[in-house]
């Protein structure tokens, strides 16, 4: 139920569950995978949008196969 309807209706607040978050390490590999994929998966181009090596990349995808 929408929260301020459940206010102005004197309900009790519904508590909702925190949000799952990601950790730094599964945010840095999604971020990764969508500049690869908008870059066609064109290696040099995504590192140069990253501003990391090539070199960086394709280590950090050998570590995740």
């Amino acid at each position: 139920m929408n929260e301020k309807l459940q206010m102005a209706a004197g309900l009790p607040q519904e508590k909702s569950p925190p949000p799952k978050l990601k950790t730094l390490a599964q945010f840095e590999r999604d971020y990764i995978e969508m500049v690869l994929h908008l870059s066609r998966d064109n290696i040099p181009r995504a590192a140069k949008i990253l501003d990391i090596s090539p070199s960086t990349l394709y280590r950090k995808r050998a570590r995740w196969a």
